[in-house]
Parts: C-alpha cells; sequence; structure tokens
C-alpha cells in the first residue's frame, strides 16, 4: 500500500480536497468553532501546518542534503507495529478524539487568515511532492532510510512513517472539516 506513488497521490489530492472543501466558506464559518473546546476550521488547518513543518524539517534535512550515502531501493515499504498502530490513531477511520500536544496547538482564533493559511498548506503539499520526487529520482529507499521523530527524537521512524502519518493525519482532519460544514 505505501508507495511514493501513493504518497505522491495523497498530497497532491489534498490540495484539492482543501480547496474544495473551504474556499467557498466564508471567514465567520472559517473561523467559528463548531462547540466550545472544538477547534473551528481555520485551526484545523493552522494544527495541519504545525505538524506538517515539523515533519518536514526532519524529511527535507535527510533527503534535500548528500544522499549517496542513503539506502537505494523503492517500495512497497513496511512499518512495524508501533508506527502502523500510530498510523491508523490519526487516520479517519480512528474515531477517538486524540489529544494534542503543545508543540501542535494551532494559531489563536485572532490571528487565522484563510488565504494565508490555504497558501501555506498548499506550500507545505509542494513541498512534500519536491522531496517524494527527489526520493524517486535517487531511488531512495523510504522504508529503509530512518529520521527521529520531529518532537521526539530518540524515537526512529523510516522516511515512509512519516510521510504516511501526515498523510493520514491531514485525511482525518479533512474529515472533521467535512463534520462542521456538514453541521452548519
Amino acid at each position: 500500500m505505501y508507495t511514493n506513488d501513493f504518497y505522491i497521490q495523497g498530497f497532491t489530492s489534498a490540495k484539492k480536497t482543501i480547496h474544495e472543501l473551504v474556499d467557498s466558506i466564508d471567514n465567520q464559518t472559517f473561523n467559528t468553532p463548531p462547540a466550545e473546546y472544538k477547534w473551528c476550521i481555520g485551526e484545523i488547518i493552522s494544527h495541519l501546518i504545525k505538524t506538517n513543518t515539523e515533519y518536514l524539517a526532519v524529511l527535507e534535512n535527510k533527503i534535500l542534503g548528500d544522499t549517496s550515502g542513503l539506502k537505494k531501493g523503492n517500495g512497497p515499504y513496511n512499518h512495524p507495529f508501533h508506527l502502523r498502530w500510530f498510523i491508523k490513531i490519526v487516520s479517519p477511520e480512528f474515531k477517538k478524539a486524540m489529544p494534542t500536544i503543545p508543540p501542535f496547538e494551532p494559531k489563536a482564533i485572532k490571528d487565522l487568515n484563510k488565504s494565508e493559511l490555504l497558501s501555506e498548506f498548499d506550500a507545505i503539499q509542494d513541498r512534500y511532492l519536491k522531496l517524494l520526487d527527489k526520493a524517486s529520482t535517487e531511488n531512495l529507499h523510504l522504508g529503509k532510510i530512518k529520521v527521529g521523530n520531529p518532537i521526539y527524537p530518540l524515537i526512529k521512524m523510516s522516511l515512509s512513517a512519516c510521510f504516511a502519518v501526515n498523510e493520514a493525519h491531514q485525511r482525518r482532519h479533512f474529515q472533521q472539516i467535512e463534520e462542521i460544514l456538514a453541521q452548519s
């Protein structure tokens, strides 16, 4: 299931999905939480930007530098049990709410700007696609090259697991946005 093409398709479609969901909504809908202690759509996108930015820092550090010493090969990629579990709990199929750690908390509502957030979100997807293009071109084995988790660096993850976590995490929050829009 996890291949470079899977990730390319996921990050490419993320740009289309976010715009289909929110381009036509007004700022009030974008910035109004659906209930007390729930995030508004803008906060959800801000959270995704923060999460993606942290992961991209470790991915870019590994992939955009000299890759001559990195393992070569291609997918499909497999992940160990603990990372399959982590991917599952950040995916839309996992229905239980998960707490957010402080580095991934969204901006305050007063600081949210719809067009800026969408532009930043699009740029992040392009950064993922640039990394995947280089990994494909250089035949990097995303399943065998490891990096430290961006928040807990002692926890090692394959590049593939980093891509998988963020692709699934975005889909989870797209579903959350769909639910908010269905209620409004």
